[in-house]
């Protein structure tokens, strides 16, 4: 990441995912995977709520090799539309500095930078990483631009 990151780090983002495991399938989150065309997984990422307004994108990772197809772009909108399904109001994502990429990608999406901290996932648990950290929102309620459009 270009970023002088804890060793404990990865271990402990594995951790609370595991103990929180429930909170990133349905009916409180969802898993989205992207495939190639004749199957390959090349990419995923995750949607939990928060509580019963707002829900937090997770864990997008794209493969190198699928980077630059729109897989991103692709898992991005599937989990807005999986929160707009779950009824939740807003979105929150929080992404590194290094991370150009998800920087650029999100307002595109419709979501504002806006300024932290929002308490995320990463943000409490990751408190080395908060230095480097970006915060967006997308607002779901009535009126919103379908991130499809």
């Amino acid at each position: 990441m270009g970023l002088a990151v804890d060793a404990a780090a990865p271990q402990s983002a594995l951790a609370e995912f595991w103990q929180n495991a429930d909170g990133y399938l349905p009916p409180r989150g969802c898993l989205a995977v992207a495939r190639m065309p004749r199957g390959r997984i090349v990419g995923c990422g995750m949607l939990k709520s928060l509580d019963i307004e707002t829900g937090e994108l997770k864990r997008l990772y794209v493969n190198p090799a699928a980077r630059g197809t729109g897989a991103g772009r692709r898992l991005v909108e599937m989990r807005v539309d999986a929160a707009r399904r779950m009824g939740l109001k807003r979105l929150v994502v929080d992404t590194l500095t290094p991370n150009v990429e998800m920087r650029s990608l999100y307002p595109k999406l419709g979501f504002a930078e806006v300024p932290g901290p929002i308490e995320t996932t990463t943000w409490r648990d990751q408190p080395m990483l908060r230095p480097h950290m970006h915060f967006f929102v997308l607002e779901l309620g009535a009126g919103q631009r379908d991130a499809n459009s």
